[in-house]
């Protein structure tokens, strides 16, 4: 790596950060993808797994056009790569070991919650990430950068949004797993909902007499007016 100047080292910094944390989490998502069965599910972290990948390639570019080097693989944010990025492929090894023995004793819909839990938090890691190389980027005057981290941060927001959105569908796959119907809240409220609909009406106290019918007031009248006449 060149010399660089105050403001690159720190771009440069910050940008490997970003390109370890994409390494780190292409390794995650592919693990994750081989223990998702859910196809709508796995549809969606397949396609994120190739924008990690863009990300990490157009991050490292980027890098290098600033006369910087760019990490190989994962390692831990703010410490030296060298150091880093041994400590971050343990890290991502454990990680990885963690989730497979979680998945062979926990329901299938529970290792997609957990799962998943575990991709927002990291989305969210990333756009922080992201946020602050926009900022620090636009502050120094570097567009190019700043226009990258912006729109791979626009990329996570959107990933994140479809997390949030699948956590609670999956959440409620385990409902259907794993809690019997009748102690579901939404079997309870039909139940009530069921047991209002049958209550008897109540009844009306006024009685209606038939048109015309004798003893009706309407024939009364007409009997009292032709006695009248007749008089």
């Amino acid at each position: 790596m060149t010399d660089l100047n105050t403001r690159d080292a720190k771009l440069v910094q910050w940008l490997n950060e970003a390109h370890v944390k994409e390494a780190e989490l292409e390794a995650d998502l592919t693990a994750h993808i081989a223990l998702t069965e859910k196809q709508s599910y796995k549809k969606r972290l397949q396609e994120h797994l190739k924008e990690t990948r863009d990300h990490k390639r157009r991050v490292a570019s980027r890098i290098k056009k600033l006369g910087g080097s760019a990490a190989s693989g994962p390692s831990l944010l703010g410490v030296p790569d060298v150091v880093g990025e041994v400590a971050g492929k343990a890290v991502a090894a454990v990680k990885g070991q963690v989730g497979a023995a979680r998945a062979a004793v926990t329901e299938q819909a529970e290792t997609h919650v957990r799962n998943a839990q575990d991709e927002l938090r990291e989305e969210h890691v990333e756009i922080a990430i992201y946020t602050r190389l926009e900022v620090f980027a636009t502050e120094v005057g570097d567009r190019e950068t700043a226009q990258l981290a912006k729109g791979i941060r626009r990329d996570e927001e959107r990933m994140a949004n479809f997390l949030d959105a699948e956590l609670k569908r999956l959440v409620k796959d385990v409902v259907k797993a794993e809690v019997p119907a009748a102690l579901r809240a939404h079997r309870r409220r039909r139940s009530t909902a069921r047991r209002s609909t049958s209550a008897p009406r109540a009844r009306t106290t006024a009685r209606r007499s038939p048109r015309g019918k004798p003893g009706s007031a309407r024939s009364r009248g007409s009997r009292t007016s032709r006695a009248t006449s007749r008089s």
